[in-house]
């Protein structure tokens, strides 16, 4: 069914074709598209996660810096990551250990009572894996939340990857807000507040059509977006089906708009 609000798909650049797309296929269980919404391009692959697409776009990156200045720091303003729900993420991992797949922390009880995992693609796009629902410690919208916990209780512990939210760190949340909420019309779900964590760490939670959009703020200072203009590998964009009405959002992230979308 075609998205008419919310994340229609991010986008990772990636280095090797056939490597990427036997790892999100073949480790993932991505499918491919049967019907792509923008007309075909040289080096672009089109992947259905369920509730959303992933594109991805075969580019060199630059130099000795192929992910473009993005590093593996949440301070940095910008995306971090891109998170897929499991049936079961102890099961997942395993299978993804097993295939070599290089693991940035195991599977883990979470703050918010979910197990994750986070793992690296082929040319080091970070990635997550989550299974369960978060339990908020401020919840804005309800039925929101009731939603999210209906579906987590629906999923069989088999169950494939399927594409949940898009992370992105956030320099000041209100500006973050008055766009995403405000402009563009993603509820606020809810909020986790990390309280161990020294650096201030907050995460509010948007829905974003069947996609969920996550805002990470802190009480630290955050450091300078990577350059948007650059050809990186790892995560690119993300597309939506509105009309984003700039090429990039508050903190630098690159916005899409999806064509037929």
């Amino acid at each position: 069914m075609p998205h008419t609000s919310g994340m229609a798909y991010v986008e990772i650049g990636v280095s090797d074709a056939e490597r990427s797309l036997d790892f999100y296929r073949g480790q993932l269980g991505l499918r491919a598209v049967e019907s792509a919404p923008e007309p075909p391009a040289a080096g672009v692959h089109w992947l259905d996660a369920g509730g959303a697409l992933v594109k991805l776009v075969v580019g060199a990156g630059e130099g000795d810096d192929p992910l473009g200045g993005w590093v593996r720091d949440d301070l940095q303003r910008g995306m971090r990551h891109f998170g897929m729900k499991v049936g079961d993420v102890h099961r997942r991992a395993e299978r993804l250990r097993s295939a070599g797949v290089p693991f940035t922390l195991e599977p883990l009880r979470a703050v918010g009572d979910v197990n994750i995992a986070f793992f690296t693609d082929p040319d080091g796009t970070l990635l997550e894996i989550i299974d369960g629902h978060l339990t908020y410690h401020e919840v804005t919208t309800p039925a929101l939340a009731e939603r999210e916990r209906r579906l987590a209780e629906a999923r069989s512990p088999e169950a494939e990857p399927v594409f949940d939210h898009v992370a992105l760190t956030s320099g000041d949340l209100e500006t973050s807000l008055a766009y995403y909420r405000d402009r563009l019309g993603y509820p606020v779900i809810g909020r986790l507040v990390h309280e161990q964590d020294r650096r201030g760490f907050v995460i509010d939670y948007l829905q974003a059509g069947d996609a969920v959009l996550e805002l990470f703020t802190f009480t630290a200072e955050t450091a300078p977006p990577p350059d948007p203009a650059r050809d990186r590998l790892g995560l690119r964009a993300v597309g939506l089906a509105d009309d984003p009405g700039r090429e990039v959002d508050p903190d630098g992230v690159p916005l899409r708009k999806a064509a037929g979308r």
